[in-house]
């Protein structure tokens, strides 16, 4: 008896029998590099990679220390006014400070209560009563000393402690003025029981400031009724050891006088002298 061959072998060429067994590792690694390879993938991850490296080298150049930066810095500054400082004492004017605050409460959509409170309060400091065109600093003396004048009288004080500073910058002259509600005969007493050689106050230790640019002066009268009165802007102020600013709280007719000379950039006029205030108790 003739034996024939296995039909499944003998009907199946080598190169189809050898296709059935599994691929090795290497096998199965050189085709998905090969498809890969020709995908779209590999042009994604570079594109990424191109487009993260741009960035890098971007923000690098446009930071503080780089080319770029540095540039920009340099443009920037060339390009500053040389009166900087007077296009920010725009804030200064009291219209302009009213009317900011304002629309800020407007903005942010406060309950109309709230708004007609904040309303009345920024027009009761801005208020045409005490933002004029020229302040005396008289008045505002003799409106600082009646606001303390039943303090004074309780305290057996005289007169308030004011003293007058004057300096020059230049061709600009400036006058300081430093004004306490309590004497400096007053503040030794209080502190001699701690020590009996306490050192005065210094001008900066009184409570409240005035720092004025002079920039004129007004001539009245004739012959040997002839006054020369200088007037100035006041560019700094002080109120109970604080820079006036505006979220501070003017409470007394004094601040509000002494608010209209810093916000409302009004001319004080230098009408008096340190020496000539009391609170007229031993009058």
């Amino acid at each position: 008896m003739k034996l024939e061959p296995y039909p499944a072998i003998a009907a199946q060429p080598l190169e189809s029998i050898m296709s059935n067994e599994p691929q090795t590792l290497q096998q199965l690694l050189t085709e998905r590099v090969t498809m890969f390879a020709d995908g779209e993938r590999p042009r994604e991850i570079l594109d990424a990679a191109v487009e993260k490296m741009f960035v890098a080298v971007i923000e690098d150049a446009f930071r503080s220390y780089g080319d770029m930066g540095k540039a920009v810095k340099e443009a920037i500054t060339a390009a500053m006014p040389a009166n900087v400082s007077n296009v920010f004492e725009l804030t200064r004017y009291n219209a302009l400070i009213s009317e900011s605050l304002k629309q800020r409460w407007h903005q942010a959509a406060v309950e109309s209560t709230m708004l007609e409170r904040a309303t009345a309060a920024i027009d009761e400091v801005m208020s045409p009563e005490f933002i004029t065109g020229e302040v005396s600093l008289r008045k505002l003396f003799e409106v600082f000393i009646e606001q303390h004048k039943q303090e004074a009288a309780e305290n057996h004080w005289e007169h308030p402690e004011i003293r007058f500073q004057d300096g020059t910058s230049g061709s600009t002259e400036f006058l300081h003025i430093y004004f306490d509600q309590k004497p400096e005969a007053e503040y030794k007493r209080d502190q001699s029981a701690y020590s009996s050689a306490r050192a005065p106050r210094r001008d900066y230790e009184l409570s409240h400031a005035l720092h004025v640019s002079i920039n004129g002066e007004r001539t009245e009268g004739e012959g040997p009724w002839k006054t020369t009165t200088r007037i100035g802007r006041v560019y700094s102020a002080q109120i109970d050891e604080k820079k006036v600013a505006v979220d501070m709280q003017i409470r007394t007719g004094w601040e509000r006088i002494l608010a209209s000379l810093y916000f409302g950039n009004a001319t004080l006029v230098i009408d008096c002298d340190a020496d000539e205030f009391s609170y007229g108790i031993y009058d």
